[in-house]
């Protein structure tokens, strides 16, 4: 696919690996349209960009269908069309005013597992169900077939089973993806999928100190991955067609334990 001259919905494009994704897909020649809670965030980047190249569609949360469907209902209103989605939103837990459960509510609750999974895992599936739900009507933009693409965001907390309620909310992202690549085919989407490893995002930066030096590698490279990084990698899955029901880990060769 290319990647120039297409638009692309980017949920959480307000920060982090998202604003960093933007930044890349838009120096490419991509417009794209930002999903995210942070109002300021998106507007700051669409005023430097130009709302000819990034579009704020204000503070959307991705919980709320109705919502979603009103900032996709001004994308293709600014737009015309769209050629897909990254799907980069989420949260590292619940709220602290949801407690746990057993001794000292230090174990994941259902309200707390509730919350995430709402935000990481059915938030990620509404939005890329309502995305392919135009991507799948629209004229086909090349010569074999291909109508767009949904890129998924999971974790290494997914794959590798950790960190409850986000490691398994993150592995049902990474559920999705083959099922959702086969599901879709006909239609000329494809979906892939990328699980990131400790990055360099407001997520981690938030975090005390001596948790970050925790996240540090023992492989290399011994340092946290950088979301041009990430954003590099999702510009190669975009352009890349056979990238397809798949995931990729980036993870500098990671795999946790704990």
């Amino acid at each position: 696919m290319k990647i120039s001259g297409n638009t692309f919905i980017v949920t959480g494009g307000a920060s982090g690996l998202g604003e960093s994704t933007i930044r890349k897909i838009v120096g490419q020649g991509a417009n794209a349209v930002i999903i995210d809670l942070n109002e300021e965030g998106a507007k700051k980047l669409s005023e430097e960009f130009g709302e000819d190249r990034v579009l704020a569609t204000g503070s959307v949360n991705v919980t709320d269908e109705a919502q979603v469907e009103k900032a996709l209902a001004l994308a293709v209103e600014h737009f015309g069309t769209l050629a897909g989605a990254i799907i980069c939103h989420g949260v590292a837990g619940a709220m602290p005013s949801i407690p746990g459960f057993g001794p000292n509510n230090a174990l994941t609750s259902f309200q707390q597992m509730k919350f995430v999974s709402d935000i990481n895992y059915l938030a990620v599936f509404s939005v890329a169900q309502k995305v392919v739900e135009i991507v799948m009507k629209q004229e086909p933009l090349n010569e074999e077939g291909e109508r767009g693409i949904i890129v998924l965001v999971s974790s290494v907390a997914g794959l590798d089973g950790s960190t409850s309620a986000y490691g398994p909310s993150k592995a049902a992202v990474a559920g999705l993806v083959l099922p959702l690549a086969r599901e879709w085919a006909p239609f000329g989407i494809r979906v892939a999928g990328i699980a990131p490893g400790y990055f360099v995002t407001p997520m981690t930066t938030n975090l005390p100190e001596e948790y970050q030096s925790m996240l540090i590698p023992n492989v290399f490279p011994k340092r946290l991955g950088l979301p041009t990084e990430f954003a590099n990698t999702v510009s190669y899955v975009l352009e890349n067609v056979m990238v397809n029901g798949s995931i990729l880990r980036l993870d500098a060769g990671v795999r946790l334990t704990y």
